[in-house]
This record gives structure tokens, sequence and C-alpha cells, in this order.
């Protein structure tokens, strides 16, 4: 019999407990936040789960973002050939439809007007630009020289930019680095 009596005073004292706490904050006297309650589990076990769950989901995430851009990385050249194939197919369709035009202009003027065919059009010699004039370059300037300054301005300014003349700067009076050091040197503090 102490034995129940142990179990009945011990369920007792915590239902009272229960009672008294629930009271207290119905009654407004006694708040406790459910997460002040919790504990921190400081085991070995729980600390390396976390650690090695948040390592794979970085390294996981990491993994699908580079999946992500080399899709993207193959997929946007097929989508720029295509529309570049489009824009292509477009501006033949309009060269036609301006030398058909052309055609039927000069039909009623009453001038005779060839057909061309698509063959006659592949078959007649495709006209190559003429190349650049060479620089007027001033004597006394190396040939080296020259084809540096010409490196230099395609490469900044592209392939298409035209060199037309190459002269030496006229200094006069000092060196402009000599007059930068000059009044940096004698500027007041």
């Amino acid at each position: 019999m102490t034995e129940f009596k142990k179990i009945t005073k011990s369920v007792e004292i915590k239902y009272n407990m229960i009672y008294n706490i629930t009271n207290k904050i119905i009654m407004g006297e006694f708040v406790v936040s459910p997460i002040l309650m919790l504990t921190a589990d400081t085991s070995a076990v729980f600390t390396s789960t976390v650690v090695i769950a948040g390592i794979s989901i970085v390294v996981g995430v990491l993994l699908l973002l580079i999946l992500i851009f080399n899709v993207f990385g193959k997929i946007v050249p097929i989508i720029e050939r295509k529309s570049k194939a489009a824009e292509e197919r477009a501006a033949a369709r309009k060269a036609a439809r301006k030398a058909r035009r052309a055609a039927k202009k000069a039909a009623k003027k009453g001038e005779i007007v060839e057909e061309s065919s698509p063959a006659a059009e592949l078959s007649a010699p495709i006209p190559m630009p003429m190349p650049a004039p060479a620089p007027i370059v001033e004597p006394g300037i190396s040939g080296e020289v020259v084809a540096a300054i010409a490196a230099a301005v395609a490469a900044t300014e592209g392939s298409g930019a035209v060199v037309r003349s190459i002269k030496k700067k006229k200094v006069s009076g000092r060196n402009p680095w000599s007059a930068a050091a000059t009044a940096d040197n004698t500027r007041p503090f």
C-alpha cells in the first residue's frame, strides 16, 4: 500500500502543479513561453547530425545551381543561333521583296528586266570589300610604330576602325610630364 500512496501522492502533486500553472496563466499572472521550456540537446550525435545536414544542404544547393547555370549555358547559344537565323531569313525575304518591287516598277516603265533566279544569284561573284587605305605617315616614324598604333586602335575601337594618318605631336616648350611634375612640386600646401 505504501507504493500506491507514493504514486498517488506524486500524481496529486503533478496535478496540483499543472492546475496552479494553468490557473495562473488563465488569470494572466504567469506567462511562460513554450520556447523557454525547451532545453538544448548538447549530445555529440545531435550536434554532428545538424552539422552534416547543414553541409549537405549547402553542397546540394550549390550543385543544383551549377547544374542550372550549365543548362542555361547550353540553351542560350542555341536560342541566339535560332534568332540570328530567323533574322537572316527575314532580311533575305525583305531583299527578295525589294527586288520584286524594283522589277515590277521597271516593267511598268517599259524597261527590259532579266528575271534573276536564286541559282543565278548564287553563282554571281560576291563583291569583296575594299581594303582600308594605308595611313598617311609623317616621315621619321618607323613601320613598327605604325603597326603598333594600328593594332592598339583595332584593339580598343574594334576591327572596323581605320587609321587615316599618323603624325608626331608638336610639343611646344616643356615636356608635358616635366610640366606636370613642376606643377605638382610647386603646389602650395
